[in-house]
Formats: structure tokens, sequence, C-alpha cells
């Protein structure tokens, strides 16, 4: 036979133990007074110590009625403590009767204070939508099992909680990276497509501007996989040319700077170093891309390297919206925005700076900016060419610059 739901709960069951443990030692306590008592009754009837003399009668004669006495008193006790022991049972009977139900309500009310706070945790879970993690339990009260569970419960919220959001960035880090690769093949080849005198030699270049960017997407999926996962991309150190270097970079983006009707200047110093070419470059790029997306049309954009007392250093001046200063320190951390108040937008940048900052980090550099609202902004990326290269020539407290090359 199949019991109701409310019978088959876990509250139900727990208030029915509260009841029958209730009523079991209540029952105890009876049964134990009811022994108790009629033992005591048993060992010490009264009839037994009762003390008799004898005495003359007026006429002389000895009067013994011990006998007589006490064989009444011992019918009258037996009968007392017979009927004490029924009035006992009979009471004792009611109150067991009477503590069930009591027992019961003891029991129910037990359960559900105890569930009290399931109850609490059962409603925070159900209220909990995919897209809104930040309710907790917040349980109050003693460091007991309930407690820990509600803790543990809030624990395990905050983890999928920051998975969420690592998923969430990921998502538009993804996005932001592969923006400026795909933007720069769509316009070469929009350039291309649209005239139609090109001969081969355009074409080709185009072509090629396509393929290197084909693989610099490639290999951005690859780095954004090794962010997903927590892990830093091994880096492949190469004699190279700056000035070569972000010559190819600038090529790349020649068409989108085009577009956005930008006065490009370039001052590109022959200068070598140990780099990680493939990283610098995308570090350049997202400089280059970033400086291209927020300048205003018919601004300048600055592009040049150099080298100055043991470092080298690559430089990306634009005339766009410009940072305030007390967001210089904060900017390069993932998923930084900031306010463009002349823009009336906001500024995000994504991944593109992180991933600068950590370039020139994994090479023992630093990046530095110089920015004002309204003005513009500056950034250099500062690569030692020895280990000789001290970074306070570079700035004054890590952040803000002691020496702008473009400045």
């Amino acid at each position: 036979m199949k019991l109701p739901a409310w019978m088959r709960s876990v509250r139900f069951r727990l208030a029915l133990t509260y009841s029958v443990v209730v009523f079991g030692l209540a029952f105890l306590v009876v049964f134990g007074v009811n022994v108790a008592l009629s033992r005591s009754l048993a060992d010490q009837p009264v009839s037994q110590q009762t003390q008799f003399r004898t005495f003359v009668a007026p006429n002389g004669a000895i009067v013994r009625i011990e006998e007589t006495v006490r064989g009444r008193m011992v019918t009258l006790e037996q009968l007392v403590n017979a009927r004490a022991r029924e009035d006992l049972r009979r009471y004792s009977l009611l109150a067991l009767l009477g503590m069930f139900p009591v027992s019961i309500g003891i029991g129910w009310l037990v359960a559900n204070r105890a569930f009290a706070p399931i109850g609490k945790i059962t409603k925070v879970a159900q209220d909990i939508q995919s897209t809104d993690l930040s309710q907790r339990i917040d349980l109050e009260g003693p460091d007991d099992e309930l407690k820990q569970l509600a803790d543990t419960f809030d624990g395990m919220l905050d983890r999928i909680e920051a998975g969420i959001d690592r998923q969430r960035s990921f998502v538009q880090d993804t996005s932001h990276e592969l923006r400026n690769p795909l933007a720069v093949m769509a316009v070469s080849l929009d350039v291309a497509l649209a005239d139609d005198a090109a001969d081969a030699a355009t074409l080709r270049r185009t072509a090629e501007v396509v393929r290197r960017n084909v693989e610099r997407t490639s290999r951005t999926v690859d780095d954004l996989l090794m962010f997903a996962r927590s892990q830093i991309p091994e880096s492949q150190l190469i004699e190279a040319d700056l000035a070569d270097l972000t010559g190819e970079v600038v090529e790349e983006h020649r068409a989108v700077i085009e577009e956005h009707r930008l006065a490009l200047e370039c001052d590109l110093d022959h200068v070598s170093a140990t780099v990680d070419d493939v990283s610098v470059k995308r570090a350049v790029g997202n400089l280059i891309g970033n400086a291209v997306r927020l300048s205003p049309p018919n601004r300048q954009l600055r592009i040049g390297t150099g080298a100055v007392d043991g470092w080298a250093w690559i430089g990306v001046s634009d005339e766009g919206p410009g940072i305030a200063e007390e967001q210089h320190a904060t900017m390069f951390r993932r998923h930084w925005s900031g306010d463009a108040s002349s823009l009336g937008s906001e500024l995000r940048a994504g991944l593109g700076l992180d991933i600068a900052r950590q370039v020139a980090e994994s090479h023992s550099g630093l990046i530095t900016v110089e920015s004002q609202p309204g003005v513009g902004a500056t950034f250099v990326l500062w690569l030692p060419r020895g280990p000789g290269a001290d970074p306070a020539m570079v700035t004054e407290d890590g952040i803000h610059p002691k020496a702008n090359p473009l400045g």
C-alpha cells in the first residue's frame, strides 16, 4: 500500500522519530515509577512495623489484642496498596494517552525548526537562475552541520558564478581578438574588389595581407584556448628587427586605417631585440587596433620604434578620447571598461591590453601609458635589450611613464 506523499517526506519521518523518542521516554518514566512504587509497598508493610502492648483489664485478666488487630491491619493495608497501584496504573495510562498527541506535536515543531535552514537553502536554489547567481543563503547561527552545508552551497555558487563570468568574458574576449584580423581581411578584400583596374601585384599584396591575418586569427584562437585553460603559451625567442616587425603589423592594418580616414605617421628606427616575434606582433596589433577603433576620423595616428638606454620600444599614439589618470593603473586588467566622456560612450579593453601587458612581462619588460581625457593616449611597449635594463628609467611608479619617446 502506497503511503501519501506527506507521510513519505523526510520532515514527517523526522517528526515521527522525535515523537517515538519522546513517547518512549515518557513510557519508561511512568513504567519505572509504577515498578518502584509497587516494590516499595511490598517491601515495607506498615502492619509489620507496628508494636502492640499487652494490658491488664479491671477484673485482673490479661488482654492480648495483637493477633486480632494486626490481622485486620494487614487486610486494610493490602486493600489500600491495591487501590493505590490501581489508581497509579490508571493515571499513568491516561497520562500516556495524553502524551501521545503531545509527542506528535513536539516532534513536528522540532522537525520544523530543524528543517528551517534547509527550507531557506531550497528557496534560494529555486530562485536562482543561470543569468543571476548573485543570491546567497548567508545562514546565521552556530557553526553546526546545517551552517556548514549552507556555507558550502554559497561557496559552490561563488565558483559557479565565477565560472560563468569567465565563460562570458571568454566569449567577449574572443570576439574582441578576432575583430581586428577579420576587419583587416574584410577591408582589404573590399578594396581589392572595388578596384576594377587592380593588377596582379596589388591582388598579390592583398592576398598576402589576408593570408597573414588568417594565420594570426588561427594563432589567436589557439592562444585564447590556452587562456581559457589558464595556460601561458610558450615563447620562441629570436633576434628580430622591431622596425620590420612593426612595419608588417602596420601594413596589415593600413586598409583599416585608411577606411577610418586617419593620418598615419611612422617613424621606425631599426632596433634589434630578442623577442617572440609572434606575440610582440599580436601585442602591437592590439594597440594599433584599439587606437584605430577609438580615434575619430581625420585625426593622426603615430607609430614608432627606437631604443633608449638598454631598452627597445614600440609606441602607438592616437588622438582618441583619452583615459583619466586615475584609471591608468587598472586599464591593463582583463575586461577593463572606462567612460569616454568626450564621445559619450564606454571604453572597453577586453583582452587586448591584458595580452599586451602579458607579452611585455613575459619579455621582462613593461608597457606604459600616457593619456589625458580629450587629448589622446600613447602606449609604449618596452623590451629590454640586455640584462642591465633598469625599469626605473622607464617609469616612476610602474605605470605612469617617466620617458615618453613619442611625446
